[in-house]
Order: structure tokens, then C-alpha cells, then sequence
């Protein structure tokens, strides 16, 4: 139904300092391990996009987003996808390719395959996914739904939909009243008003593209402008609708990493900043099999002009705030999927020579594919099978690692992933959740509190910290213990948040690097935190260990 989403067009070059410094060598080193983070993951968004039909095509179940930890690491999940069908409303449907409604609501769940071990039954209005997806947020209710619209398949009706104002008002009085109103359908007797009421949280708008067309020509000079005035009134509208329900409703967006898409689209103009709560910033398929006869990076995190146009993260995302986005309202876009060549003959780089495209695979197919590479200065892994000449461009726990980093030294809102099935148990989500968590707090984190605590940090007696909306201070040294008052706890509330003073932030150390050794007392950064060795090591990254050799000793500004 869907397929990873094709960028095939160039921004204009500039470079930016990586701050991960590992060294090109195989195999990639580890994953941080994933600590018990809190949904907030520490100020940061992390939102993930789970495709309706994959319970049936990879028997990846809603559940899984459970089962495997990943809705510890996630604070959104969006659904993809709805459709603009050729009515030109929102709307869910049998006719195929028009909606999904049997893995939507209709398909009968196992209860194997159950969220809380309770098969659907026939007969019940909403089964799907839709059902485990309400059971998911009955278990992690901060875990905000967002419904998908569009995507590179079902985009094709947008432009016609959205050239009038009537055409606009009736796109989006149908989706509010699909999916936020909750009004299915009724089909074969499920469905009904009301039925899916306060399942989704807000709007994802996946246009692809506005002027410059995607899957099919069914595009216009005037979609720049009629895409602006259709986000505008999905605001309005959504507005409105948490107005009546006293709900807040969010509004984003997945917005292109091609200069051209986004400047002829409207991706760049400040009246989408203003009504967007965030946008979701593609950071991947920058190359691919549509240049079948070399190999490349396609999510590498800085651009390089010498390949590809520059294409990076670091452009993509520069490129909006260049415009005027806010850090704060970016999501740097990864995939849990590769990009494949063969016919290579020289694995160890990346822009070397293919005989063909072997096209994209999921990360959990090609994870251990070969042996894996990493280029610190690129910040981009790659896997190279020297028997059979197949070399994969893709994400791997070292690169996401880097790319967590960075998201957090550059102060920008979180990450996104397309898409959670190609995940192997949370390997890569849930890096990304352990080094923000690990990190300074997010643009998104209460800055009325007292740093966070988190686990891995070790606190002496006196230090301050916050946590569930309340100041703690430590009695005595304490590591790896969550703050509660009484019992025995090393912590003493002391009040709300603003209680204790504000404590500044230090100067930044010189990044750790995974190839230096440090003794005692050397100071490092990682994501906005410092670290103090407390004895020789090598190799061990600070803030992944809570009995390690690294001490957090405060959050640091560059």
C-alpha cells in the first residue's frame, strides 16, 4: 500500500561539525542500552509511523510497539495512512486503493496479537487497529495518535481537494469529522458515529508534493498557495474542534528535504511555521536505486558538496531554520529501512561503482548483512557483503546514535521514524530514546523545574534535580534511584518546581570520542551534558552505564 518516501531532489550545499567522533571501522560499535525512559524522553518528540497494513504484509502488530519497549522511547505514533480519496474528502473505504477499512477497524485481532490478550470479537463497532491502538493509549496515555494523511501514494487527490475554498472546507470538515469527531462509516454493520472519539490526537499532513508532483502529475502552479491555505484551515478547524471537546489537537506535517520541493511548495514560508505544532523533516532516501550504477549515503547526517548536491540532515534541517522555523518545531526524519546496490567490488567507501539497484529492505533484513561500516565525518553507516558484491546504505544504532547528538546539541524538537516494522526490537528507536534520554533536556522539557533526573546520573549530597513536577534534593550520594520523599530515600522534596535556585550551565568540554582513552578526572560532553572520568577507560560512552566510569557533572552550553 505504501513505500518509503522518494527524495530525489538537492539543497544547496553547507557542512556542519559532527560531534560523534568513532572511528571508520567494522564492526559499528553497540548500541547505548535503553534505560526505562519516560514518555516525554526527556523533552524531546519522538514520533514513529506505523503503516495500517503491516500486522498482515511483516506481522508487525500494534502490540509490538509494546512488547518490544519502543512506546517507552516514543511520545507520538502516527497512523498512515488516511486517504484523500477521488470524492476529494477524507474518507475510508472497501474500493481498493481507495482506504483500508478492514485493517483500519474491520480485520478481527488475535488475542496473541492483542495489546491487552483480548481477542476482537465479531460484531464489535471497531476492531484493527484502531482498537489496539485505543487499548496502546489506554497503557500509555501520554502517547499521543496523530492520523496520517496522504503519503506518496494516496497524495494524489490533494491538489484538486484543496484548489477552492469549497474544496477546502469540505476536505477538511471531513477529516475533523472522521477522525476527530470519530465518525466511521458503517460497513458490513461496524462503524458508526461516534465510534473512534478522541482515538486521534491531531492531524499529519504527508502531501508529497505540492507544485512539483510525486507518484502522479496531479499537481499545479497554484498548490504553493492552496496548500498554505489548506493548512491554515486545518488549524482553524482543529482549533474549533478542541474549542467544543477541551482537547488540544496538533497539527503537523512531513515536510521535504529537496531545496526545490520546499521552495516551490511552501515548505519554507513562515505562514506554515505558524500554524504547524512541528514538522516532520525527511532525513533519508537523499540517494538511492534511481542512480543504479553508484553507491551512496542515503541518511547521512552532514552533506558533503562534493556528492549528491550537498545533501545532508544538517541541510535539510538548516534550510527551515534558515527560513525561519524554529529548532524547537523540527523533527530530524530517520529510516528503519536501507537502500541497495550490487556488482561493488570496494565495500570499505561509500560512491564506489554498482552494476544495478537492489532497491530498499527493512533494517531488521539487513541488519547484519555483511559487515558493517561507519564514516564519523559523513555520519553514515553502510553494511558491504563481499561474497555476494551487495552493499546497504542505512541506519544503524552507531548512526542514530550520532544523529540523537547532534538533534540535541543543535537544541532541535526530536526525531522521526519511518517506519516502526522495520525496526529490530526497538534496536534503533530505542537508541535514540537512550541518548536523549541522557541528554540535556529538550525544547519540549519544563525549564520552571531544576534539571531533570535521570537515571544514569550520579548526584552527591545537595544536588538538585526534578522530577514528576516536584524538586528533590539529594541527602547523600545516590546513583540510579528514582527521588521519593521518606522511606529511607537519599532524597528530600523540597517544594515545586522553581523552588530551588536556577544553577547555570558550564562551559562545554572538548565531545568524547570512541577511539581516546581518558583517566581519572578527564571531562567530556555528550548531547549537552558533561562527564567526568572516575577512572582510565576507553571506549565506554558516558551516560549509558549507571555503574560506569563516567560521572554527569552538569548540562553545558557550547
Amino acid at each position: 500500500m505504501t513505500s518509503p518516501h522518494p527524495a530525489r531532489l538537492a539543497v544547496a550545499a553547507t557542512t556542519a561539525a559532527l560531534l560523534a567522533a568513532t572511528a571508520l571501522a567494522a564492526p559499528a560499535t553497540a548500541a547505548p542500552e535503553a534505560p526505562p525512559a519516560p514518555v516525554s524522553v526527556n523533552g524531546y518528540r519522538s514520533v514513529g509511523y506505523v503503516m495500517a497494513d503491516t500486522p498482515v504484509t511483516r506481522d508487525y502488530q500494534v502490540a509490538d510497539i509494546l512488547r518490544t519497549g519502543a512506546a517507552d522511547s516514543l511520545t507520538h505514533l502516527n497512523y498512515a495512512f488516511g486517504n484523500v480519496t477521488t470524492d476529494l474528502v477524507c474518507d475510508i473505504t472497501t474500493v481498493p486503493g481507495e482506504g483500508d477499512a478492514y485493517n483500519d477497524f474491520q480485520r478481527l485481532v488475535s488475542a496473541g496479537d492483542s495489546v491487552d490478550g483480548v481477542a476482537d470479537t465479531a460484531g464489535q463497532p471497531v476492531a484493527g487497529n484502531f482498537n489496539q491502538l485505543r487499548k496502546l493509549k489506554e497503557k500509555n496515555p501520554e502517547i499521543k495518535v496523530l492520523i496520517s494523511l496522504g503519503g506518496w501514494t494516496w497524495s494524489d487527490n490533494f491538489s484538486e481537494a484543496a484548489s477552492t475554498p469549497q474544496g477546502r472546507t469540505a476536505l477538511v470538515s471531513s477529516c475533523i469529522d472522521l477522525y476527530i469527531t470519530g465518525n466511521l462509516p458503517v460497513i458490513d454493520g461496524q462503524g458508526g458515529p461516534g465510534t473512534i472519539a478522541g482515538l486521534f490526537d491531531g492531524i499529519d499532513i504527508d502531501w508529497e508534493w505540492p507544485v512539483t508532483g510525486g507518484e502522479t502529475a496531479n499537481a499545479r502552479p497554484a498548490d504553493k498557495e492552496n496548500f498554505l491555505l489548506l493548512m491554515e484551515e486545518f488549524r482553524t478547524a482543529l482549533d474549533a474542534a478542541g474549542a467544543a471537546s477541551g482537547e488540544y489537537y496538533e497539527l503537523s506535517a512531513f515536510a521535504p528535504a529537496g531545496g526545490w520541493n520546499a521552495r516551490e511548495g511552501g515548505w519554507l514560508d513562515p505562514r506554515l511555521f505558524a500554524v504547524v505544532d512541528f514538522l516532520n523533516v525527511q532525513g533519508y532516501d537523499f540517494h538511492g536505486g534511481w542512480v543504479p550504477t553508484q553507491t551512496g549515503h542515503q541518511g547521512n547526517l552532514v552533506g558533503d558538496p562534493a556528492h549528491n548536491w550537498g545533501l545532508g540532515l544538517d541541510t535539510a534541517m538548516g534550510m527551515y531554520v534558515t527560513a525561519g522555523a524554529q529548532p524547537s518545531q523540527l523533527n530530524a526524519g530517520l529510516a528503519a529501512y536501507g537502500q541497495g546496490w550490487t556488482g561493488v567490488s570496494d565495500g570499505t567507501k561509500a560512491w564506489t561503482s554498482a552494476s544495478a539497484s537492489i532497491g530498499t529492505d527493512y533494517y531488521a533484513k539487513i541488519r547484519d548483512v555483511g559487515t558493517g561500516y561507519y564514516d564519523p565525518v559523513a555520519g553514515a553507516s553502510w553494511r558491504y557483503d563481499a561474497a555476494t558484491g551487495n552493499w546497504w546504505s542505512l541506519d544503524d544504532p552507531t548512526s542514530v546514535n550520532a544523529k540523537a547528538e547532534w538533534i540535541a546539541a543543535q537544541g532541535y524538537g526530536g526525531a522521526m521514524w519511518w517506519d516502526l516494522s522495520g525496526d529490530y526490537r526497538n534496536e534503533l528507536v530505542g537508541t535514540v530514546g537512550a541518548t536523549l534520554t541522557a541528554a540535556a533536556p529538550g525544547p519540549g522539557a519544563d525549564d520552571s523545574c531544576a534539571a531533570p533526573w535521570y537515571r544514569t546520573g550520579v548526584y552527591s549530597s545537595g544536588d538538585v534535580v526534578s522530577y514528576d513536577g516536584t524538586e528533590y534534593k539529594a541527602r547523600w550520594w545516590t546513583r540510579n534511584q528514582a527521588p521519593q520523599a521518606g522511606g529511607g530515600s537519599p532524597w528530600a522534596a523540597i517544594g515545586a518546581c522553581g523552588t530551588a535556585p536556577a544553577v547555570p550551565a558550564q562551559a562545554c568540554a572538548a565531545p568524547w570520542s570512541a577511539t581516546a582513552t581518558y583517566t581519572s578526572g578527564a571531562v567530556v560532553t555528550r548531547a549537552g551534558v558533561n562527564y567526568t572520568a572516575q577512572w582510565w577507560n576507553r571506549g565506554e560512552r558516558p551516560g549509558t552505564n549507571s555503574n560506569g566510569a563516567w560521572d554527569p557533572t552538569g548540562l553545558c552550553v557550547a
